[in-house]
């Protein structure tokens, strides 16, 4: 992974969403702290709906006319309005005011009864008309007071998720020793989050997901979209989050040169330290999991290969005794084979529906030959196997049926008729016919050397021809195409069978060729065919 332990990504769906804050401590709702009754404190203005759920993370105290480069984001700021005398207007005590909201200030509290006996009504009018809570303290009341109190509660509220981030850990950790492993302890920790939780593959295939009653509005594209951006940048994780807060966070599974998948949290504000020892457990586990699968996948998937080669080498009886507790059930009777292109990056949705097609298919496996992706499959799967490429517009090849003995030749087959598919731009399967069989003929076509040196050894015939106003090519290429036959060729050519042999042998004689010689007919017969076609 990259260095950065985490980037921030804007989503593609929201342009002007807001930059991340800084992971919260733990904090304390005002509502909290004002309902201390031994406080005596009392709101007075700025008392919306919202305003007793604004989180407070500390009480500072401060006289000065402006105490903003001094406070920090969800502080409740104290003061005895010492220096509000200079407010003579309005405009000043909402300067004042709006200067704490801009530095993220949570509330303000002012004394009575030291040099005011009420609070200012200009500040009252501007808390009011600016939603900052305004609550009044009594002169009975010590700041101190306040700030201990304040200092308990988040003290206690530190307390109450260290624990809840202990127990929870430790029932994620238990979850992850279940059989489904991965599974179980992805529903533990989405129940204790009360979000969902999902891991993807490299692919974006979703590989578990939970809670169930959070699917239908679980944004499934969004998260494989953002899980193959974080993976394309090389990067260990990202946070995505909108301007009402909500988001996920998106973590790297594995190492920088074999990445497993990522895991992706749903999130409703910043994490606190609590909830982020959680993910950082769920990522490690998650990663030990797929790690475990990983590698039975591979050793699977090399012995389905294996199974595949002793196939193609006829070997059948070894192949069917290692098939066992490997393949649901070895391929008998009529088979086919398919062959298809192996892409970089398939698509999600080909791969779910692949494999599902080999889970649910006894008598059909997949495996790897010569680096190329193939299908071995009873004849019987082949509207299933069809429908797949199909539906995903994917050029495949199937080989002709055969039994299983055979089905080396059908690897070559469906090789063929993969090359058609690919060349013609098929969007789904083509079956092999033996008119894809060009020959090397076909070979020799795309290369101009051969179809130059073909002209270079049948001058001699041509220019022959030309100047005597003979046939001699003419009843050479008969003479070849009935096999050295004479009296088939001449009959053909409506000539004697004298007449054709002296011909022939005038071609030898020019050519300074043993006509009688399968290598010499078979150039020459290639280089017949070769001129004809660029005539």
């Amino acid at each position: 992974m990259a260095s950065s332990a985490s980037v921030h990504v804007v989503p593609p769906s929201s342009p002007a969403a807001s930059v991340s804050a800084p992971a919260l401590s733990p904090t304390i709702e005002l509502g909290e702290l004002l309902h201390q009754y031994h406080l005596q404190l009392a709101m007075i203005a700025g008392a919306s709906p919202e305003a007793a759920a604004r989180p407070v993370q500390w009480v500072h105290v401060s006289e000065l006319e402006d105490p903003t480069p001094f406070l920090t984001p969800r502080t409740v700021l104290l003061t005895t309005g010492a220096r509000f005398g200079t407010m003579h207007e309005a405009a000043d005590a909402e300067d004042y005011v709006r200067r704490l909201i801009e530095t993220g200030v949570t509330a303000l509290g002012f004394a009575v009864g030291l040099h005011w006996d009420r609070v200012p009504p200009p500040v009252v009018a501007a808390c009011d008309r600016l939603d900052l809570p305004l609550f009044r303290v009594p002169y009975d009341t010590a700041f101190i007071e306040i700030v201990q109190t304040a200092a308990r509660l988040l003290e206690a509220k530190t307390r109450d998720r260290d624990l809840w981030s202990l127990e929870s850990q430790r029932a994620v950790a238990n979850a992850s020793l279940h059989r489904d492993g991965l599974g179980a302890a992805v529903r533990e920790a989405s129940a204790r989050l009360g979000r969902w939780v999902c891991i993807v593959d490299r692919f974006g295939r979703l590989v578990e997901f939970s809670p169930e009653s959070e699917r239908a509005g679980f944004p499934a594209d969004g998260v494989r979209r953002e899980a193959r951006r974080i993976l394309d940048r090389g990067v260990s994780a990202a946070r995505i989050e909108a301007q009402d807060g909500s988001g996920m966070q998106l973590q790297a599974l594995g190492r920088h040169d074999h990445v497993l998948g990522v895991l992706a949290i749903e999130e409703r504000g910043v994490p606190d330290t609590a909830e982020r020892a959680l993910h950082g457990l769920v990522a490690a586990l998650a990663t030990v999991q797929l790690e475990h699968r990983s590698g039975i996948r591979s050793a699977q998937a090399a012995l389905r290969n294996a199974i595949a080669e002793l196939l193609i080498a006829e070997h059948l009886d070894l192949a069917e005794r290692l098939s066992h507790g490997v393949l649901s059930r070895f391929p008998v009777g009529d088979v086919v084979v398919v062959r298809f292109a192996a892409a970089d990056h398939p698509a999600p949705s080909f791969a779910e529906d692949l494999q599902s097609l080999d889970a649910g298919s006894p008598g059909l496996f997949t495996a790897t030959v010569d680096g190329s992706p193939l299908i071995v499959a009873e004849a019987r799967h082949l509207p299933a196997i069809r429908r797949l490429f199909t539906t995903h517009e994917l050029p495949a090849g199937i080989s002709g049926r055969g039994p299983l003995d055979r089905i080396g030749a059908s690897v070559v087959e469906a090789g063929l008729a993969l090359d058609r598919a690919v060349a013609s731009a098929s969007t789904g399967p083509i079956d092999y016919l033996p008119a894809l069989h060009e020959g090397v003929l076909h070979l020799l076509d795309e290369e101009p050397e051969a179809r130059r040196r073909a002209m270079l050894l049948l001058a001699p015939v041509r220019q022959h021809d030309e100047r005597h106003g003979d046939r001699i090519e003419e009843a050479l290429g008969t003479w070849l195409a009935h096999h050295g036959q004479t009296s088939a060729a001449a009959t053909e050519l409506g000539l004697h069978r004298h007449t054709l042999r002296t011909r022939v042998q005038t071609a030898g004689q020019l050519l300074q060729s043993d006509l009688e010689s399968p290598d010499t007919r078979a150039e020459l017969w290639a280089a017949l065919r070769l001129t004809a076609r660029a005539q």
